[in-house]
């Protein structure tokens, strides 16, 4: 059964790349189970904090926007009507944002802040103007404010709200980390850990989850872990594998 790990509140803290004693951990998991990480952060983004004998496992990004397999990236563009949207509210309101195409991306904001700080340290895309974005693929705004939410809405636009952030995560109509899992034609059930809101398709998709923290309730087949108690229980996991592996 394939093992799904969030990344930022899960396996990664603070932004930083992911510890020795985790990467330990999901490393021996990969060993008895196939092992896949979906974030909200674009794949370019994820990649820097993984550790690099991870960079060839399936990949879900963007809240699902972005998935890639066997090296190959696929990706879910924002409709005209949807990019119009953004772009409106964004002239209209002057908002500081990010913006992803398929690889490359537009910022214009606070360069200090911590989304900035973690913005493909890799060099691997360039950095362009909103008018040399080829694609929309995904989009953060640096606002909370309640009429700009209801009108992404009311275009089907998703909108994942992060108050101690100051900001929106919005990706295209009914795209989720669960589409993009789908998109890997895995055909599996699998377990998953997360903790926030964008893992809730996931951990009602799944058929056992571990929800780190406590910044989301009312998960059916839950398990409510703390951060020190993630590596602790992958390690409870493999060996469950293992016992199960050694019965055949």
């Amino acid at each position: 059964m394939p093992i799904v790990f969030d990344l930022d509140g899960t396996t990664i803290f603070e932004g930083k790349k992911m510890t020795e004693e985790m990467t330990n951990a999901i490393s021996d998991l990969n060993k008895v189970e196939d092992v896949i990480f979906a974030s909200a952060r674009p794949i370019r983004d994820m990649l820097p904090v993984l550790p690099t004998p991870f960079h060839s496992f399936d990949l879900i990004g963007g809240n699902g926007a972005f998935t890639r397999k066997d090296d190959k990236l696929r990706t879910t563009c924002f409709s005209d009507k949807e990019v119009a949207t953004i772009m409106d509210v964004i002239t209209k309101y002057q908002l500081d944002y990010l913006v992803d195409s398929d690889w490359n991306y537009s910022y214009k904001g606070d360069t200090s802040h911590p989304l900035y700080q973690g913005l493909d340290p890799l060099n691997l895309a360039k950095s362009v103007t909103l008018n040399e974005l080829t694609s929309v693929v995904k989009s953060v705004l640096f606002t909370t404010d309640k009429h700009i939410i209801k009108t992404l809405e009311s275009v089907g636009i998703n909108v994942h709200f992060h108050a101690n952030e100051e900001l929106i995560d919005i990706s295209p109509r009914n795209v989720s980390k669960w589409t993009g899992y789908q998109h890997l034609s895995i055909n599996q059930p699998f377990i998953m850990f997360g903790n926030d809101a964008n893992d809730l398709p996931m951990f009602h998709a799944a058929k056992k989850s571990f929800v780190v923290g406590n910044l989301i309730k009312d998960v059916p087949n839950a398990t409510w872990i703390s951060k020190e108690e993630v590596i602790p229980t992958i390690q409870t996991l493999m060996t469950s594998y293992t016992k199960v592996a050694e019965t055949f």
